[in-house]
């Protein structure tokens, strides 16, 4: 029975589980004192703690789901899996990156580029066609940059891939000039994100949204995701939508700028503010508060396709961190390794698949067990 108690604790994520809720979900096998005892024993063991006092007290995992438990979740259909309606408590500050993590982000970026106009260019390339990808753009790196440098469409793939490139070209030329995270922002981006430039006809790409809808948290419009337990809020005519993205910016403004990053990444998405293009807001917002602390923005093209898609799964469905932690910590960190300066040496003795290992190894574990090699990427006064 323990194990039991156990998992539904685990299952219930970041929310935790009040006893009376244990009750219920146990359909009442077990008398509330035997029940006290088993909770009294976990605790005891440390795989959960209690979260408040008296009536109101909770009981949250300690351990966080591993990447092949999230994985074994996710090898039921979708269909088969406990609905996952939207929970306000996810809107807050945790769960998030780990703060250590986190701060041992902004330490790695010793030899990156300053993020300044010459580094735009490409920077505008490798986020449109990175962020196009999980769109499921058909795109290479090369139609890409010849589109967003040259204007040069390629005849033989889709319009609608051309569309979608060149949008995430304008909307992040648009976050190069509005660096400070605002409601006006989020939606600017948005909308230039999901324009169809009058050239699709309505309704014939998902992509692109009628103007009506470009820029404005939804009111009435529903959302459901495909292959997705997940249920988003649908609350018509309250303004719950934009009131509830207004909250994810306020809280997001208060955060240092990595764990901001990863914050706009996982709760823009989650509340599905918009009619459609949340993913792609998300991703593009994510960069805005590495960008105003003059941190090397992700353009997202190192990012492993398959863990973003769980990562984000796990955390709208069971509140789960840790597949999009370090997805966005490998990631960034393979960002930093293309944006750096590196010297001779280094380049030499050591291929880009070593060095981002070595980062992020420091990223996770704060070891500076690289020695020479770690210390050219720290920042003065990182490690210890």
């Amino acid at each position: 029975m323990g194990k039991e108690i156990l998992s539904l604790i685990r299952a219930s994520g970041a929310s935790g589980m009040a006893p009376d809720m244990l009750m219920t979900s146990l359909e009442e096998r077990l008398s509330r004192s035997t029940l006290n005892r088993q909770l009294s024993a976990l605790v005891a063991e440390g795989s959960i703690k209690p979260l408040g006092k008296g009536r109101s007290t909770r009981y949250l995992s300690t351990t966080p789901f591993s990447r092949a438990e999230v994985d074994a979740y996710f090898a039921r259909p979708a269909a088969e899996r406990p609905l996952a309606p939207f929970r306000e408590e996810l809107l807050e500050p945790t769960p998030n990156i780990d703060p250590e993590r986190a701060l041992r982000c902004t330490q790695i970026q010793g030899l990156a580029y300053k993020p300044d106009r010459k580094y735009l260019a490409q920077f505008l390339v490798l986020f449109a066609w990175s962020s196009s990808l999980l769109e499921g753009s058909t795109y290479s790196e090369l139609d890409t940059e010849a589109l967003v440098k040259y204007g040069e469409r390629n005849p033989d793939k889709p319009m609608e891939d051309a569309l979608l490139a060149l949008n995430h070209k304008l909307a992040g030329q648009y976050l190069w000039d509005h660096r400070e995270l605002s409601m006006e922002t989020v939606c600017a981006m948005h909308d230039l994100l999901t324009d169809d430039h009058g050239i699709m006809a309505e309704g014939e790409s998902d992509h692109f949204l009628p103007k009506a809808q470009r820029g404005r948290p939804r009111e009435f419009e529903d959302v459901n995701l495909a292959n997705s337990a997940y249920i988003p809020p649908f609350r018509p005519g309250t303004g719950h939508a934009q009131a509830v993205l207004q909250q994810i910016i306020d809280t997001a403004k208060g955060l240092p700028p990595v764990e901001a990053a990863v914050y706009l990444l996982t709760r823009i998405a989650y509340v599905q503010s918009f009619a459609n293009g949340n993913k792609r807001t998300s991703r593009i917002a994510a960069n805005a508060p590495l960008l105003a602390a003059g941190l090397a923005p992700f353009s997202f093209v190192d990012i492993n396709k398959a863990s973003y898609i769980r990562g984000m799964a796990a955390f709208y469905e069971l509140g789960s961190m840790h597949v999009i932690e370090q997805a966005f910590i490998e990631g960034y960190a393979r960002s930093i390794v293309r944006s750096s300066n590196l010297p001779a040496a280094l380049r030499i003795q050591n291929d880009d698949k070593q060095l981002v290992e070595q980062l992020v190894d420091y990223v996770n574990s704060g070891k500076r067990s690289h020695g020479d090699l770690l210390r050219d990427f720290l920042t003065p006064g990182a490690g210890s």
